[in-house]
């Protein structure tokens, strides 16, 4: 079993992250950054660029039999955590974790629509202006999906199966369409995966270790 474990920090934002070394499965890192990945300076945010590795990985770094995405504040904290990781996706196609104090995505909707209401920076230099409500109408338009989970977007893991890849060109859409908080469109994209979740938040998970960004970026 090899393991691309990857992740992007563009315009050094993140502090670099010292993973404990693997034990028991075969794990290859890359960090795509300014110098290895195609600036896009004219077109688009350092925030969204990141969201191709992430949402790509598969394609950019072909040849795995598994793909592990950590966001730029993530580490692996134990030696046994790309194994522990294996373990909870079993025969599933994608293991991710739980959203931290959300369940649904009109709860996630509701919520930022709240905070840019009441004024918050961190939101509105990050959000103002995007499209939650196209989003949220393209995703009512399917009479067969149900609203009833949210995800953590940190931290997933998951094998390259032709639906997982649909699955995330499908994310890439959505959040390049309408909303750059991937977190939103994220459930409904992966409605035809076999998904497990682990019931932990990201943040504060068994096998992972969580730090801030090193900047205030926008």
């Amino acid at each position: 079993m090899r393991v691309c474990l990857h992740s992007a920090n563009f315009g050094g934002i993140d502090e670099p992250v010292l993973h404990e070394d693997q034990v028991g499965v075969e794990v290859i890192g890359h960090t795509f950054d300014d110098l290895n990945f195609p600036l896009r300076r004219r077109t688009m945010s350092a925030r969204l660029k990141a969201r191709i590795p992430k949402m790509f990985g598969w394609d950019l770094l072909p040849g795995f039999d598994a793909y592990l995405w950590l966001d730029g504040v993530f580490r692996l904290s134990r030696q046994d955590s790309v194994a522990w990781l294996l373990e909870q996706l079993g025969d599933a196609e994608l293991v991710i974790y739980r959203h931290s104090s959300r369940e649904t995505i009109r709860e996630e909707a509701d919520f930022i629509r709240a905070k840019l209401a009441a004024g918050s920076q961190y939101l509105r230099v990050r959000y103002e202006g995007e499209d939650l409500e196209g989003q949220l109408a393209a995703i009512a338009s399917d009479a067969t999906y149900v609203d009833d989970r949210l995800y953590g977007s940190s931290a997933f893991l998951y094998r390259p199966t032709e639906r997982v890849k649909a699955a995330l060109t499908e994310w890439w859409v959505h959040t390049s369409r309408f909303h750059a908080v991937d977190q939103l469109a994220l459930p409904y994209v992966l409605r035809h995966c076999a998904v497990r979740v682990i019931d932990q938040d990201g943040r504060f998970a068994t096998h992972l270790e969580w730090q801030r960004h090193r900047t205030n970026h926008v």
